[in-house]
């Protein structure tokens, strides 16, 4: 998994061409700021579902599934708060249950994203 000052330094290369507007560099200025402040939040996020998982001993290739749960549940963290968090992130433990994925995992990685589901 690449580290946050990976992803953070591929999107300046990104942003850094020279098809960027001059007048756009106070929007990009803020727009690295807000893609740094996201890929430190979420990269931690992601290591401590990943140390979890590892934890509980689940298989390198059944992460796909619980990494896109930790994302959804992770946009609604961003979103949402109290009982509307708590009820989108019951339906996708629901979506993600019918992919397979263990309920008490899934309620324990929403856990780590501050959201208690029943």
């Amino acid at each position: 998994m690449r580290s946050a000052a990976d992803r953070i330094a591929a999107y300046e290369d990104r942003m850094t061409s020279s098809q960027i507007d001059p007048v756009l560099s106070v929007r990009h200025t803020q727009q690295k700021a807000r893609f740094a402040a996201y890929a430190i939040d979420w990269v931690a996020k992601s290591e401590a579902v990943h140390n979890y998982l590892d934890t509980e001993g689940v298989l390198p290739y059944e992460y796909f599934n619980y990494d896109g749960f930790a994302g959804e549940i992770y946009h609604i963290e961003q979103h949402f708060a109290g009982a509307a968090a708590v009820v989108a992130a019951n339906d996708f433990v629901i979506k993600y249950a019918l992919y397979g994925c263990t309920t008490v995992r899934l309620k324990a990685i929403a856990a780590l994203f501050n959201i208690i589901v029943p």
